[in-house]
């Protein structure tokens, strides 16, 4: 048989014998030999409670524990922590059973898994649409390194406001990422610009940033006016959108900071590697 397949098999008395004992103590039980005796003269039957639910999965008998968590109390995250170090395995060792998770926390993991996948793609095409427009592979990086400057940034935030990193937080990289590498090309194209012109690296950075400090300020700070009440949501239904919003305020807003340092001492590195690289070839020449 396939063990990867199930199949429900439900067996039960007729609707008139359903609510009387009497028809579980006459239920007639056929023998190895052919014999039909009723079913209290093989067991000793008495009433008390039992299991609702019989579970079974890849042919095993199984049970499931399920609890709910108190928020103010401790999380699901630190439970499971827990459970991993101090209980599965002596639990396993000790009854000789299985134990797995199952349920929102299996389905968690899964999600993560895919959106690892789905992080890795999308970076990727983020690349090839930023090579494809600068013309060079080199650029895109520069633009993609503004990234982890709004990671730092929502991690600190959920440390700020003692919250966990959900699914939704990470959902939330997405948008942020996109508005950070926003910021970071708005910066380099205009230092392109500058540069064809022929005006020198330096002078061009410091023209980057003084003209386009307004636009990469408004694209930021409308974008933070807009979540903020959300954080001081209390609703229910806004609760799982919160941690979405503290991604995207506190990334924005210490990655906007640290982009206006970080990506002209990055542009003056490129700048000064590129030139010095030239100028070794022209000596070897």
């Amino acid at each position: 048989t396939d063990r990867s397949k199930e199949v429900e098999i439900h067996v039960q008395l007729a609707k008139a014998e359903r609510d009387r004992l009497s028809s579980i103590r006459h239920f007639p039980v056929q023998l190895p030999n052919g014999q039909t005796l009723p079913l209290f003269e093989l067991a000793e039957i008495e009433v008390r409670r039992g299991i609702d639910i019989i579970r079974q999965q890849d042919g095993l008998l199984s049970a499931v524990v399920s609890a709910d968590v108190d928020e103010q109390v401790t999380n699901a995250n630190e439970i499971l922590s827990q459970l991993r170090r101090n209980y599965f395995d002596r639990f396993t060792q000790e009854y000789k059973v299985e134990t797995g998770l199952e349920g929102k926390t299996a389905d968690q993991a899964e999600t993560m898994q895919d959106l690892g996948t789905g992080v890795i793609l999308g970076l990727t095409l983020i690349y090839i649409i930023l090579a494809w427009v600068f013309g060079s592979y080199l650029w895109p990086v520069a633009v993609m390194l503004a990234i982890p400057l709004g990671l730092t940034g929502a991690i600190f935030g959920h440390w700020v406001l003692n919250m966990d990193l959900s699914l939704f937080s990470m959902m939330g990289l997405f948008g942020l990422s996109g508005i950070v590498i926003n910021d970071s090309i708005v910066l380099i194209v205009y230092f392109r610009e500058q540069l064809q012109q022929g005006v020198h690296h330096h002078d061009a950075i410091v023209k980057a940033i003084c003209l386009r400090l307004r636009a990469v300020l408004l694209t930021s700070l409308t974008t933070i006016a807009g979540l903020v009440p959300m954080l001081f949501e209390t609703s229910l239904q806004a609760q799982y959108l919160i941690p979405m919003a503290v991604t995207l305020v506190f990334g924005l807003a210490y990655g906007t900071f640290l982009i206006l340092f970080f990506i002209p001492a990055l542009l003056t590195v490129i700048e000064n590697t590129r030139k010095f690289v030239f100028k070794e070839k022209s000596y070897a020449l």
